[in-house]
């Protein structure tokens, strides 16, 4: 051996122990964006700092046998390039010493001249290679990664001396590896929640499918970073998918692939085509080795993205029943990592296409929906029976068609048609008949007129005729002889030959002569009855109504008047006596047609029988006041919006109104058309008035509809817990005029549903009967009365449930009697599924009005509703902070406490452990209920809403400042912590609180520490750092501290981004320490390290037992905090508290099994660390230790005993010495086993 070789234990171990700590410091420090620029610089230090000339780092993955090289450095780089390695032995690359250590586990060193060096020989010794170390270490994923160093042929050679320090830094490596990709899938997870909270957001203002499609790919491209997104719904041509939206980086090479069939056969399918075939997801990763005839589809991105992820969308709800599921569409995600679709990632993108069919699903129903409206809408202006234009079509007609004659300057006609005695055939022959006669007329009339002309129904056996374009009145004559002559040509129905007659009156317009359309067919009925009057003795079957006065007669009956008024009232006077009692027939005969009417019957049908004679006795009312004669317009109006009002809440559909209202017109001119005509033309005016003034009561009720819809739909964004959103949305619906209770419940485990939200005194009275058992309680499960109600309907079946009369409905008997008493009628329950078809809660809306909103508005209405708060609460999932089952009224008492004496802050102190001396306390919220029970935070903090966590902050904060003044004043100056939730940083008014509490107290804010508990906000916070509440807190010189730390990764990924000067470790991770003590002080350690390097102190929270105190202190904690201190003291308890705690703090000697397994890993810690030198290990093993204290202090177990000298014996030789390890596992082993008892009495 030359002399150059002999200085490996000398400068070659000491230049590899200073790249070890160089690269071990970089490990620590590295930035969380690039693994592979990481692992460069490592492979750099290593070659640079040992003058070798090759390094590289390589990473098997999971399943794969072959090892990529991911950085290299040195002279011979070029080397690496040639490299084919594998962990299988059977492959060329797999049997030199890569594919050794992969398979064994071990570090080795290997000369290039030994056997398995052989293949790579010849080009090892071109670039002058000595040998090799190679190492390897396994990834939490099952991968590994490979360190592979070479040194020069002649130089300093590598020795077995270093296996152990190699093996260790590529376990570091391995750990760094798993912390960044850790790292990595938080922020992907974080971007890909991100994208659906935007997707819901968009989702919330009811896109069309295209936008549907495009809001996927440009938020999961977009904001979720995905590499390509690509979206196909099922409507292409020749069985294909068709393309909709694609975005991403790798779009262009997308578009370069086929397109996917709907349907495929054989051993390769297309994985769009399976998704959508099976309904189910499927995911396709990279694999190196992976056969390019597996699919053309597939194999065209390997060379680009790791992983492939087919999600079917669906616009049908899963298990609805008698609705077939069947995918719609589907939706690519390409991402570069092969790990990217995790079960997490997996369920994230399930919610997604939740969320996503749901929209497409909404969509779909609104397609239907406006399609049933536009039927609607001609149904409303038509007439069911003739299919001819009705009364509102025909005003809207006259409107337009009369403008068009005074721009024109030409004339057209009114005629007002009645047909003659229809009344017998349809008392002789049936309805039926008359029915068909009506329909034959309407047929013939639209024959005979011309083209231009128009023809409606005005109701009964009343039509309209419109003629335009006429150049004189003498033009109508031959067409009302043909229109006269149609009508009268027998009809056969039935084997019977019928002929009726008819009368027609006709009112001209001219520019001359300028009318309204209400005036001409004022006109034209006056003609009509003239005609009619005279229909035995007159010359021809229609008369004109002149308003120039040339007929006598004529002029006569046009003279009109007002419906309101001295004269209205004189021409009634006249006639109201003879009137009144022709009125109950008028009813009667009324009554019998809303019975016989399709759609008014059923709303009938739902009414006890004793309502509808009540019924009747309000229409007998409702005629009475429109024949009186001091009525006025300003009281009628009011009247007739009340009335339409509740004929719209009770689900009238408003061409039901107009019909009946119509039916009622023609039954008052039959009963009372034979007294004065101007006392009838009187009442029909206020008859038209009402008509227009319940439309408007009907149509303001829908536009109040919408925009509760809009405030709905701005909470459903806006809040950001559940219990805002359920009370928000109750609020918001019972100041609806349909609505006067509403709830939200879910069952508790007796299939009873407990309600959290509640609005609306009546619901509210039902909850405190139900308090004290004296009415039924509303349940879920089948089979029992309770839950034969709509909400337990609603909760099994997934779908919208109503009873449409409390009185009739024989499910809901058990609770008919109270809600006679509240004023509830009906009842509608609205199951809320945030995913498809499994409720969450149920909605519960309480009406005074009828019918359990049937209409089609009102249908729509609901379903708007659910589809809301649907995405609201998929929105808000997983549970926030208030997801807990807590009645209503315990959650009223308890927000009601919160600004009383009932709240008390309770006070824990913070022990300095080195010193054993009190710095300051935490104050800790307790609210005494009214039955004395004194309430933790984790009962009562779920009762509160933003709102009450504020006022919470409030009174909290200015009790401990009056606290701490107090103790001030008896000797002792201490700080004071409060918790606060995250969204204090955001909501400025916490700094607001904190200012007046600081000046009123004259408190130091520097005295004042924040905990900021685990933020529901997300994980990247860096935002936070500019919004209101975080300056204002800033400018205040409040302190922040980090609360929970461990409890999850998002407080690690703040604890970077956040100004925090102090960090609390979790309790709840700090007692796991009784089920694995090792694994627990290992994480505190680090813990407490991460804390010391970013130069903040650090708490550990939940230490109950001697043990954990000791063990924080011995791990570097600055403070403690637990019940082995102090459990939360009452104010009154501090001070006589504070007069006689005493702590040693530092103590002479470990007292404690847990304190000497922290001092243990201490021990190990500094061991590790020392130089690589005999004579440093003989030193530090011959140290005494906590362990050895421990044992020292009194007679222990002669195992452990035993067991520590041997490995003290061992550790001459170095940390990394089998027999060292060895013992040093049998010794912890022990130790464990010690901690256990102690830690578990």
């Amino acid at each position: 051996m030359s002399d150059r070789q002999q200085q490996v234990p000398g400068e070659l171990r000491e230049r590899f122990y200073r790249s070890v700590a160089e690269t071990l410091s970089l490990l620590r420090t590295a930035p969380a964006d690039n693994r592979r620029q990481t692992l460069l610089e490592v492979s750099r230090i290593l070659a640079s700092t040992m003058d070798l000339p090759l390094v590289w780092i390589g990473r098997r993955a999971p399943g794969l046998a072959q090892v990529d090289v991911l950085a290299v450095a040195g002279s011979a780089a070029a080397y690496a390039s040639t490299l084919r390695l594998s962990n299988d032995e059977r492959e060329p690359g797999g049997s030199g010493p890569i594919g050794i250590v992969l398979r064994e586990g071990r570090a080795r060193v290997t000369p290039v001249t030994a056997h398995e060096f052989l293949p790579w020989r010849e080009a090892a010794c071109q670039y002058g290679f000595g040998a090799s170390i190679v190492a390897a270490s396994r990834t939490h994923d099952d991968g590994q990664l490979v360190l592979a160093t070479y040194s020069r042929d002649r130089g300093p050679a590598l020795g077995e001396e270093l296996l152990d320090w190699v093996q260790r830094l590529v376990d570091e490596l391995s750990r760094f590896w798993d912390h960044q990709a850790l790292l990595e899938r938080s922020r992907r997870m974080s971007r890909y929640r991100d994208a659906q909270r935007t997707i819901q957001r968009a989702l919330l203002e009811q896109p069309d499918p295209q936008a549907v499609y495009e809001t996927l790919a440009r938020a999961l491209a977009g904001v979720a970073g995905a590499a390509a997104v690509d979206v196909f719904a099922a409507g292409g041509a020749h069985g294909m998918l068709h393309r909709v939206a694609l975005i991403g980086p790798l779009a262009d090479i997308m578009l370069g692939l086929p397109l996917p069939p709907r349907h495929g056969e054989g051993p390769v399918i297309l994985a769009p085509t399976l998704a959508f075939m099976q309904g189910t997801p499927v995911i396709r990763r990279h694999r190196a080795n992976a056969s390019r005839a597996d699919s053309s589809w597939c194999s065209t991105l390997l060379e680009h993205a790791g992983a492939v992820a087919c999600w079917p969308l669906f616009d049908a709800p899963a298990g609805a029943p008698g609705v077939p599921r069947v995918a719609v569409g589907v939706f690519v995600v390409v991402a570069t990592e092969v790990d990217a679709f995790d079960d997490e990632m997996c369920r994230l993108l399930d919610e997604i296409a939740d969320a996503a069919g749901l929209a497409l699903r909404q969509h779909a129903q609104r397609h239907v929906l406006l399609q049933e409206q536009a039927r609607q809408t001609y149904l409303a202006s038509h007439d069911d029976l003739t299919n001819l234009p009705n009364r509102r079509a025909l005003d809207r007609y006259l409107d337009t068609v009369l403008a068009r004659a005074q721009h024109g300057g030409r004339r057209l006609a009114v005629g007002l048609l009645d047909l003659d005695d229809l009344k017998p055939i349809n008392d002789t022959l049936g309805h039926a008949v008359g029915d068909r006669i009506l329909a034959e007329a309407a047929h013939r009339l639209r024959n005979v007129l011309r083209g231009d002309d128009y023809v409606a129904r005005l109701g009964g056996d009343e039509f309209v005729l419109v003629c335009e374009n006429l150049e004189h009145e003498a033009d109508l004559d031959d067409l009302l002889e043909r229109v006269g002559a149609a009508l009268q040509r027998p009809m056969t129905i039935d084997g019977q030959v019928l002929s009726i007659g008819a009368s027609l009156g006709v009112a001209m317009y001219s520019s001359e002569a300028p009318a309204s359309g209400e005036q001409l067919l004022r006109r034209a009925d006056q003609a009509m009855y003239l005609v009619k009057s005279r229909k035995r003795h007159r010359a021809r079957w229609w008369a004109m109504a002149l308003p120039d006065g040339a007929l006598e007669a004529m002029a006569e009956l046009d003279a009109h008047v007002a419906p309101y008024g001295e004269q209205a009232a004189a021409v009634l006077g006249a006639c109201r006596e003879a009137w009144l009692s022709r009125l109950p027939a008028v009813v009667e005969s009324y009554c019998e047609f809303l019975l016989e009417h399709e759609g008014v019957s059923k709303l009938l049908g739902v009414l006890p029988q004793s309502e509808f004679g009540a019924i009747k006795g309000h229409i007998l009312q409702h005629l009475q006041v429109l024949i009186q004669v001091e009525l006025d317009q300003a009281s009628h109006r009011e009247r007739a919006l009340r009335t339409g009002l509740f004929h719209a809440a009770c689900g009238l559909e408003e061409v039901w109104l107009l019909e009946a209202i119509e039916q009622l017109r023609d039954k008052l001119v039959a009963a009372l058309g034979h007294a004065d005509r101007r006392a009838l033309e009187v009442v029909l005016q206020r008859l038209d008035a009402e008509r227009q003034w319940q439309l408007e009561s009907v149509r303001a009720l829908q536009r109040q509809r919408v925009a509760l819809l809009a405030r709905l739909n701005a909470l459903a964004w806006s809040a950001e817990g559940y219990l805002e959103l359920i009370q928000g949305t109750v609020d918001i619906l019972e100041a609806h005029q349909e609505i006067n209770a509403c709830a939200v419940g879910r069952p508790d485990a007796s299939g009873k549903l407990t309600y959290e939200a509640v609005a609306g005194n009546s619901f509210a009275q039902y909850l405190r009967v139900l308090a004290v058992d004296k009415t039924l309680a509303i349940g879920v499960d089948a089979g029992r009365p309770e839950g034969e109600g709509p909400s337990g309907r609603a909760w099994r079946t997934a779908t919208i449930q109503r009873s449409a009369h409390f009185g009739s409905d024989p499910a809901m008997l058990g609770w008919r009697d109270i809600a006679r008493h509240l004023g509830v009628v009906s009842s509608v329950a609205i199951p809320l599924c945030p995913a498809l078809s499994k409720p969450a809660v149920v909605l519960a809306l309480y009406s005074p009005y009828a019918g359990g909103f049937h209409s089609e508005d009102q249908q729509a209405f609901l379903e708007q509703i659910k589809s809301v708060l649907d995405l609201a609460l998929a929105r808000l999932a997983p549970p926030r902070q208030g997801t807990e089952l807590l009645p209503f009224f315990v959650r009223e008492r308890w927000r009601a406490l919160i600004e009383t004496t009932a709240l008390q802050m309770h006070y824990q102190p913070l022990v300095r452990l080195a010193t054993g001396r009190v710095t300051e306390f935490e104050a800790l919220a307790r609210l005494r209920d009214e039955d004395g029970e004194l309430l933790s935070p984790v009962r009562f903090l779920p009762a509160l809403g933003a709102d009450d966590l504020v006022a919470l902050f409030r009174h909290g904060l200015a009790q401990a400042a009056a606290s701490r003044e107090a103790l001030r004043q008896q000797g002792f100056t201490l700080d004071i912590s409060v918790n606060v939730p995250a969204a204090a940083l955001q909501d400025p008014r916490y700094a607001a609180a904190a200012a007046a509490v600081i000046v009123s107290s004259g408190c130091p804010a520097q005295a004042l520490l924040l905990e900021i508990l685990e933020s529901p906000i997300g994980t990247e916070h860096a935002a936070l750092l500019e919004e209101p509440g975080m300056q204002s807190l800033k400018v205040l010189g409040m302190r922040l501290v980090e609360d929970d730390l461990g409890a999850g990764y998002s407080s690690l990924i703040r604890l970077r981004q956040w100004p925090f000067e102090r960090i609390k470790i979790d309790q709840a991770l700090v007692l796991q320490v009784r089920k694995d003590p090792l694994g627990t002080l290992r994480f505190i350690r680090q813990l407490v390290r991460i804390g010391h390097e970013l130069h903040m102190e650090v708490v550990v929270e939940g230490l109950e037992s001697r043990g954990l105190i000791e063990a924080a202190r011995i791990l570097g904690a600055d403070f403690g905090q637990g019940y082995a201190l102090a459990r939360p003291l009452p104010p009154a308890a501090v001070h006589a508290w504070l007069t006689h705690f005493h702590h040693d703090g530092e103590q002479a000697s470990t007292q404690t099994a847990l304190g000497a397994l922290a001092g243990e890993l201490c021990w190990e810690e500094q061991f590790i660390s020392l130089p690589a030198e005999p004579a440093f290990w003989a030193m530090h093993a011959q140290a005494s230790c906590a362990p050895g204290e421990y044992l020292h202090e009194a007679a222990r177990a002669a195992a452990l005993d035993a067991a520590h000298h041997a490995m003290h014996a061992a550790a001459i030789d170095g940390p990394s010495d089998p027999e060292y390890r060895k013992q040093r596992e049998v010794f912890t082993a022990l130790l464990t086993e010690r901690v256990l008892g102690e830690e578990n009495p």
